[in-house]
C-alpha cells in the first residue's frame, strides 16, 4: 500500500486518504463518547493533510458536528451521517431531502425509545439526519429480545429507511440515495485531478465506500476480521497508525511540489 501511494505521489498524482472513524482510526469502545482519537494519529493525519496534493477525509455514521468535534482538525474533508451531511473543507453539502426526513426520524426514534426503555444498557442516539440503536452495554442474554422489538418497529417503515447492522449498533438513516460511497466520490471530486483514493473501514456501513474505491482503481483496506471485503487488511487502529507513520516517512520531508 505504502509503495503504491508513494510512487503515485512522487509521479505527481494527488492522494485522497479517506477513513472511517470508530473501529478504524479509534478502537471500538463501550460508549461513542469514549472514542477519543489518539494524539499520534491526530498528528500524522494533520501532517498529511497539510501536504500539497494530499487530501484527508473522515467518513462516519456519526453526525457531522460530533465528528468534527472529535477529530478537531481543520483542513480535512468530513462526511457525517454516513454521507448525508458533508463538509468539503468549509463547503457544507447536505442531501437536499435530509431535513424533510426529520419528522419520519422523530417518529421512528420515539417508537424505538419505547422499546429500549425496557433494556438497561441500550439507547437510541439522535444524529439529526439519522439514528443509531446502541446495545453494547446491554446484557448479552437480552440482545435478541431487544432486536426483535426493534425489527417490529422498523418493519413498518422499511421502504423509507436504510438500516445497516453494525457491531452491537444498528444505523438507521432515511433511504434517500446517499451513503459513504457517494461521499467518497464527492470528496475525490473536490480533491480533483483523478486522485488516487485510499479508504479504510471496519464495518458494514463502509461497504459502498470500499466498493466505490475498488471500482475507481483505488486502494481499499478492511480493518479487523469482520470488515467488508477489501484489497488489503490490517488488524486494527494500531496497525493502521503504523501504516500512516510509514506513509508519512515515504512521502518525504514535506517539500512537495506546489499544487498547480
Amino acid at each position: 500500500m505504502t509503495e503504491k501511494l508513494a510512487t503515485a505521489y512522487q509521479m505527481g498524482s494527488r492522494l485522497a486518504l479517506l477513513f472511517d472513524y470508530d473501529g478504524t482510526l479509534t478502537p471500538i469502545v463501550a460508549s461513542p463518547s469514549l472514542a477519543v482519537l489518539d494524539q499520534r494519529t491526530r498528528e500524522v493525519l494533520n501532517h498529511l493533510a497539510n501536504r500539497s496534493r494530499v487530501g484527508v477525509g473522515i467518513l462516519s455514521g456519526r453526525g457531522l458536528v460530533d465528528l468534527r468535534h472529535l477529530v478537531a482538525l481543520p483542513g480535512l474533508y468530513y462526511a457525517g451521517t454516513s454521507g448525508l451531511d458533508l463538509d468539503l473543507r468549509g463547503k457544507r453539502v447536505t442531501h437536499p431531502r435530509a431535513e424533510a426526513q426529520r419528522r419520519l426520524l422523530t417518529t421512528v426514534m420515539e417508537a424505538l425509545e419505547g422499546v429500549v426503555r425496557h433494556y438497561p444498557g441500550a439507547w437510541v442516539e439522535d444524529r439529526r439526519f439519522g439514528l443509531t440503536l446502541h446495545y453494547r452495554q446491554l446484557a448479552p442474554s437480552r440482545h435478541e429480545e431487544l432486536l426483535e422489538g426493534a425489527r417490529q418497529v422498523l418493519r413498518e417503515y422499511e421502504a423509507r429507511l436504510r438500516v445497516v447492522i453494525g457491531l452491537m449498533a444498528w444505523e438507521v438513516n432515511p433511504a434517500i440515495g446517499w451513503h459513504k460511497g457517494t461521499a467518497v466520490r464527492a470528496i475525490a471530486e473536490a480533491i480533483g485531478h483523478e486522485a488516487l483514493i485510499f479508504y479504510a473501514g471496519d464495518s458494514a456501513n463502509d461497504t459502498e465506500a470500499l466498493e466505490v474505491v475498488a471500482a475507481l482503481g483505488g486502494i481499499s483496506v478492511r480493518v479487523g476480521a469482520t470488515a467488508p471485503p477489501a484489497e488489503y487488511r490490517v488488524e486494527g487502529p494500531g496497525e493502521l497508525l503504523e501504516f500512516l507513520i510509514g506513509l508519512k516517512e515515504a512521502l518525504g520531508d514535506g517539500k512537495a511540489v506546489a499544487t498547480p
